[in-house]
């Protein structure tokens, strides 16, 4: 059987490939137990993740980080979150769909 590379560590190697300028990448999350996906749910609530399919117990969870700001949530608490799965031994495979780079916010007028 081949050893399973916990998440937390996963995340770490897509970061390590990701440019300096990255700005938002799409991820797929896929358990390796099905049975356990409303857990997963609950853990990764913050990360706002969404299903695949109609059917939430798939065990496929999707969700985007974002770099600095925009849409996505922080690359800290993406680690946090997965690191909980590791420790409750919810293991999988994480995947990196797609990514954005060099993306810069566009400024306002402001106030008239």
């Amino acid at each position: 059987m081949r050893p399973v590379t916990p998440l937390a560590e996963q995340w770490d190697a897509i970061l390590s490939e990701q440019p300096g300028d990255w700005s938002q990448i799409r991820l797929e999350l896929r358990l390796a137990d099905t049975e356990r996906t409303e857990r997963a749910c609950v853990v990764l609530a913050p990360l706002n993740p969404w299903r695949r399919d109609d059917d939430y117990r798939i065990g496929i969870l999707r969700f985007i980080a974002a770099a600095r700001f925009g849409y996505g949530t922080h690359p800290g608490l993406v680690r946090t979150r997965l690191a909980q799965l590791d420790a409750e031994s919810l293991g999988g495979s994480l995947a990196l769909l797609s990514g954005v780079e060099a993306i810069s916010p566009v400024a306002t007028q402001g106030y008239v």
